[in-house]
C-alpha cells in the first residue's frame, strides 16, 4: 500500500498554525546565506537559525538548530556548518527572532485511529519526557473546556502563579488550544500537529515550533450503521435453533438446550443434530431449514469447517440474527481474521445479523433468554444490562450474580469478536430499552470510535453507562490482541471520551459491579456531601480518607442535629461527622442508637446521602428492614449506603439480606461504598442535577 503521509516543513507548519489563529514567532525562509543576512536584519538579533527540510523532521537530534545568534560573524559560521552538514538532502533555512525566556508548554493534536481528532496541552521543558505531564481531550474543544484541561495538569500551579512567580496568560493559552483543536477538527488531512516548546508569558504566549504531519490518502468510507431493534432477537426471540445440538450433558449444545429450559424460554427451541431425533424432550432437526415454523434466532456450536454451511441453510430458511459461539477467528490472528471477514460478508449478503464469532450469547431473564454454555440457575430480573467483551458475564459472573444478587438483570450480551455486533450497536438498542434503567459494559476495544461517542453521548443523557475498560497498561494491551483480536485504543484517549459523554469509568470487576448496585438501588445524589455513623473508630477514619480521594463533602453537624444526638449520645463524648457511636451504644444498644443517629443525619438539609459502617458481631445484630424502613422512606431522594466489617458468613447473609429489602447497597468495607457514591456524583454532575465544579 502506497504511504501519502507527509511532513511538512517548519516554516509550512508555522503558517498553517497562524492561519488557524495560533500565535507564533516571527520568521522568514531563506534559500542562501545572502537571504539569511537580510532576514537577520529584519529581525533584529539575537536569532535562531534552523534547517528547514521535510526531510529531516527533527531537526534538534541532527544539529539542525543554533539558538541565540547574536551578531553576523555568529550566523556566517553557524550557516557554513549547517549547510555543509545537510549537503545530502535538499533543504532551505529559517530564521527566526529569538523568543523571550517564559514558561515552556507542549501543545499538540493528532488523530486518534479509534477515536478520531484530539487535542492535547502539557508542561513542556527539559523535564518534558520525564514527568509526562499532559491533559487531552476530544476536538474540538472551545475555551472553557481547554481551561479546564490545563486545570488538569499537575504543573498547574506554574500557569496560576507560584511564589514570586506572575501568573501567566491562561486566556491565551487555552485559545491556542482550542484553535488548534479546531485546526485538526476541520482538516481531515492532518494526522499529526506538535507544537514544542509554546512559550507563555503573562502577557501572550507564542508558539516557536511546529512538526505537522498530512496524509494525502482517499478518506474511508462507512458502512450504514443497521438500525438498533436489529438486535432485539439477540434478546426475546420467538424462536431459537441450536446448531449442534447434543444429548452429552458436558457439551455447549446441551448445556444451552438445559439453562433455555430451566430458564423458562418462552419461545420455540430446535434443536439441531443430524444424527437424533429427539433431544432432552425436544424434536431434532437434521438442518434448520427442516424446522416446519419460522425460526427469528440461530445459536451455532459446531467446528468452524462447518460454519458457512450452516449460514447458507440460515440464509434458506430466513433466518435473521445468529450468536456465532465458534471460535478460532479474529481471537487467533490474521489468518483466522481473514476467515471471520468471509463469514461476516457471507452474512451481511444475506442480511444476517452476527454476534460473535467467539460469543456465548446472551440472558434475557424477564423472557427466560440463556444461551450460555455454562450452567445457570435463573436470575433475578432487574433494571442492569450488560455488554461483555468476554464470556465471563454469561458464565462465571452470571452465576454470582444469580447466588449473591447484588442487582437484577435485564440482559447480558457477550460479544466476543465483534465480527458484526459490536458495542455501539447494543449501547443504541440498550438507549431504547425501557427495561434497562443502567447500562455496564466490558470493553477491550471500540470498532468506530466517532459511533461509540455518539452512542455513549445519547445514553448517559438517559442512563447511566458504567465502562470497565481493559488494556490500560502497554502489555494488557498486548493481551487484548490475543483474546478477541481488538484494537485497543489509547487509554488516555479513552478517559478523555468518558469525560465528554457521560461515561462512569471504574479499573476493576469489583468497583464495576460495586457501582452497578448503587445505580440501579438509588435515586441520583442532589450533592456530594455525605453524613456518616460508624460503631469503630476505624471506619471514621477510613471513610475521612476515601472522602478526600472521591470528592465527597463531609459536612460539619448543625446546632440543631447535635443537639438531638445528645438523646443517645453521651455529654462527655466528641461528635463530629463522621460519628463514631461506640460510646452511644453501649448505653443504648445497637439498633437503638443507628435508628436515632441515622435519623438525625438524614434530617439535616446540607446532607445529601447516609454511610452506615457496622461491625458484625452477635451484639449488633437486629432486624435491618425493621429498623430503618420509615426513616428511609421519609427521605427518598437521599440515596444510602450500607458497608461493615467481619461477621460469620450467617451475619454477613443477614446483612446483606436485611438492607436489600430496602433496595441499599452493601458493601464490605467503607472504602467501597465511598467509591461507588463519587461515581454517583459525577454521573449526577454530568446530567446536572449536581452543579458542575468551576
Amino acid at each position: 500500500m502506497k504511504n501519502n503521509i507527509t511532513t511538512l516543513n517548519e516554516f509550512d507548519g508555522t503558517a498553517l498554525l497562524k492561519q488557524g489563529g495560533i500565535p507564533v514567532i516571527d520568521g522568514v525562509l531563506a534559500d542562501n546565506y545572502r537571504e539569511v543576512e537580510v532576514a537577520a536584519n529584519q529581525l533584529g538579533f539575537p536569532v535562531a537559525l534552523k534547517i528547514c527540510s521535510e526531510a529531516v523532521p527533527h531537526k534538534t537530534d541532527r544539529g539542525g538548530v543554533t539558538l541565540n545568534i547574536a551578531d553576523m560573524s555568529s550566523l556566517g559560521k553557524a550557516f557554513r556548518e549547517m549547510d555543509n552538514r545537510f549537503s545530502d538532502v535538499s533543504h532551505a533555512f529559517l530564521i527566526q527572532k529569538m523568543a523571550r525566556p517564559g514558561t515552556e508548554l507542549i501543545l499538540g493534536a493528532r488523530r486518534d485511529p479509534v477515536f478520531g481528532p484530539v487535542v492535547l496541552a502539557g508542561i513542556g521543558g527539559i523535564f518534558t519526557e520525564i514527568f509526562r505531564d499532559t491533559a487531552i481531550d476530544l476536538a474540538p474543544v472551545n475555551s472553557t473546556i481547554a481551561r479546564a484541561m490545563l486545570r488538569r495538569l499537575k504543573g498547574s500551579a506554574l500557569l496560576e502563579g507560584y511564589r514570586s512567580q506572575k501568573p501567566l496568560d491562561i486566556a491565551a493559552i487555552a485559545d491556542a488550544v482550542s484553535a488548534l483543536s479546531r485546526l485538526i477538527s476541520e482538516r481531515p488531512d492532518i494526522l499529526e500537529i506538535d507544537v514544542n516548546p509554546f512559550i507563555a508569558y503573562p502577557d501572550g504566549a507564542v508558539a516557536v515550533d511546529a512538526l505537522v504531519r498530512l496524509d494525502g490518502g482517499p478518506s474511508r468510507s462507512t458502512r450504514k450503521n443497521p438500525a438498533p431493534e436489529t438486535a432485539a432477537p439477540f434478546f426475546n426471540p420467538a424462536s431459537i435453533a441450536v446448531i449442534g445440538a447434543s444429548r452429552s450433558p458436558g457439551k455447549g449444545g446441551n448445556i444451552i438446550l438445559r439453562n433455555l429450559q430451566k430458564a423458562g424460554f418462552r419461545g420455540a427451541i430446535h434443536p439441531i443434530n443430524p444424527t437424533v431425533k429427539e433431544i432432552l424432550g425436544m424434536r431434532s432437526y437434521a438442518r434448520v431449514c427442516d424446522v416446519p415454523t419460522p425460526v427469528e434466532l440461530a445459536m451455532i456450536v459446531i467446528p468452524k469447517t462447518a460454519v458457512s454451511e450452516a449460514l447458507q441453510d440460515c440464509e434458506a430458511k430466513g433466518v435473521t440474527n445468529i450468536i456465532l459461539s465458534t471460535g478460532g477467528y479474529s481471537d487467533m490472528g490474521e489468518a483466522g481474521a481473514r476467515e471471520q471477514k468471509i463469514i461476516i460478508e457471507q452474512a451481511r449478503r444475506a442480511g444476517i445479523r452476527i454476534m460473535g464469532p467467539n460469543s456465548i450469547g446472551t440472558l434475557n431473564p424477564s423472557a427466560g433468554m440463556a444461551t450460555s454454555i455454562v450452567g445457570l440457575e435463573p436470575i433475578k430480573v432487574g433494571g442492569v444490562s450488560i455488554i461483555g467483551q468476554s464470556g465471563v458475564f454469561s458464565s462465571g459472573w452470571a452465576r454470582w450474580i444469580a447466588d449473591t444478587r447484588p442487582f437484577g438483570l435485564a440482559k447480558v450480551a457477550c460479544i466476543g469478536n465483534k465480527g458484526d455486533i459490536n458495542e455501539s450497536d447494543l449501547l443504541e438498542y440498550l438507549t431504547g430499552d425501557s427495561a434497562t434503567l443502567t447500562v455496564g459494559m466490558y470493553l477491550e476495544g471500540v470498532v468506530d470510535g466517532q459511533r461509540f461517542i455518539r452512542a455513549a453521548d445519547r445514553a448517559c443523557k438517559r442512563k447511566p453507562v458504567v465502562v470497565m475498560k481493559a488494556g490500560r497498561s502497554e502489555a494488557g494491551a498486548a493481551a487484548i490482541a490475543s483474546h478477541t483480536g481488538s484494537l485497543a485504543g489509547s487509554d488516555a484517549v479513552f478517559d478523555a471520551v468518558c469525560r465528554r459523554t457521560g461515561l462512569v469509568r471504574t479499573h476493576n470487576p469489583e468497583a464495576f459491579f460495586d457501582t452497578l448496585s448503587a445505580f440501579e438501588k438509588l435515586p441520583l445524589p442532589r450533592g456530594n456531601r455525605m453524613g456518616v455513623f460508624s460503631i469503630t473508630g476505624m471506619g471514621c477514619v477510613a471513610t475521612t480518607d476515601a472522602a478526600e480521594e472521591y470528592g465527597i463533602a463531609l459536612p460539619e453537624l448543625s446546632p440543631a442535629t447535635l443537639k438531638k444526638l445528645g438523646e443517645v449520645m453521651p455529654a462527655w463524648a466528641p461528635v463530629r461527622n463522621p460519628i463514631d457511636t461506640w460510646s452511644a451504644i453501649e448505653q443504648h444498644g445497637s439498633k437503638k442508637t443507628a435508628v436515632h443517629i441515622a435519623r438525625c443525619l438524614l434530617d439535616q438539609k446540607d446532607i445529601d446521602a447516609l454511610l452506615i459502617i457496622l461491625v458484625l458481631m452477635p451484639e449488633s445484630m437486629f432486624d435491618i428492614s425493621e429498623a430503618f424502613a420509615e426513616i428511609f422512606s421519609h427521605h427518598p431522594d437521599k440515596p444510602v449506603f450500607a458497608s461493615y466489617y467481619g461477621g460469620t458468613a450467617r451475619e454477613i447473609a443477614h446483612i446483606h439480606e436485611g438492607f436489600a429489602k430496602l433496595r441499599v447497597p452493601c458493601y464490605p468495607t467503607p472504602e467501597r461504598a465511598m467509591f461507588a457514591f463519587g461515581r454517583m456524583v459525577e454521573y449526577a454532575r454530568y446530567r446536572g442535577i449536581i452543579r458542575k465544579q468551576p
